[in-house]
């Protein structure tokens, strides 16, 4: 069954978006009555200024940890700019990351035309690990899942979701940190088991909406990974035909495989598939 992505977004944002808000009004109501109003008024001025396409160099900056790429990281991605450029994608600013980790993207499109890569594929290209069109094949791809989603207001969304990624992040590493106890995966596969009970339970205590409330916290970790893989598949795909588009889907595709990046048959074939290029027309000479 097919879901509108609008009600996928919505699915993945709504939590998120009310969690936030609610962290931050706890986190300005435990300062000082001045110092928490004047808190919770900066951080409403910054979301305006966001909305309003303000503060774009540092909001990207702080929200994806990078800085502007330097003179040499830009001599270094010149010729995959140009290449770009020639294929009608214009990248407006680069940023690169200030740490890279085994979970880092390559390259993330983000705000007005800025694209944020990592340093690691910033060194293989000027080692030459990775060639000038596959680098401009991975910054394509970024662009293509930027366009796939056509996200509104999208930096002052992340900024105000970042309490929500703050909080998501610490209980994946308690989550790591204690997946050695026995019987730990069970219980976290057994959750919805529970949240049955305790709506069964609540309603029969007559305290129906305590119940509700943990039902609802307890569906809502089924529904929003399983939105998120639908929203990811999605622009994954659109992301996929707009590199194939450019003419750089194989190219893309040896990158992915050289690499061992996981990939389905059906996603192989996708990049692999040639696009017939539109015939130019014949130039006829007439003779007198």
């Amino acid at each position: 069954m097919r879901f509108p992505m609008t009600v996928l977004r919505a699915v993945t944002l709504a939590p998120a978006l009310l969690v936030s808000f609610v962290l931050t009004v706890v986190v300005c109501a435990l300062l000082p009555p001045a110092l928490g109003l004047v808190a919770f008024m900066a951080a409403g001025g910054v979301l305006v200024a966001l909305a309003l396409g303000q503060l774009q160099e540092p909001a990207v900056a702080a929200l994806t940890r990078s800085r502007p790429a330097t003179e040499a990281e830009l001599r270094v991605m010149a010729p995959v700019l140009a290449e770009l450029g020639g294929r009608g994608v214009d990248v407006g600013a680069l940023f690169v990351r200030r740490i890279q980790r085994p979970s880092t993207p390559v390259a993330v499109a983000i705000g007005r035309r800025t694209v944020v890569v990592s340093p690691g594929l910033v060194e293989a290209t000027y080692h030459g690990g990775v060639t000038g069109a596959e680098a401009a094949a991975a910054l394509a791809h970024a662009v293509g899942r930027r366009q796939a989603i056509r996200p509104r207001l999208e930096l002052a969304v992340l900024a105000a979701t970042a309490p929500w990624r703050l909080v998501v992040a610490t209980f994946r590493g308690v989550g790591r940190a204690f997946a050695w106890l026995p019987f730990t995966r069970l219980a976290w596969t057994l959750r919805g088991v529970v949240g049955v009970i305790c709506v069964v339970q609540s309603v029969v205590e007559d305290r129906a909406w305590a119940g509700l409330l943990g039902g609802t916290v307890i569906a809502l970790t089924y529904l929003v990974p399983a939105a998120g893989r639908r929203i990811e598949l999605h622009t994954e795909a659109e992301a996929d035909q707009f590199v194939l588009s450019l003419g750089l889907g194989p190219v893309l595709a040896g990158l992915l495989r050289r690499y061992g990046h996981p990939m389905t048959l059906e996603r192989m074939q996708r990049l692999e598939t040639a696009v017939e290029q539109p015939q130019r027309p014949r130039l006829h000479l007439v003779h007198g």
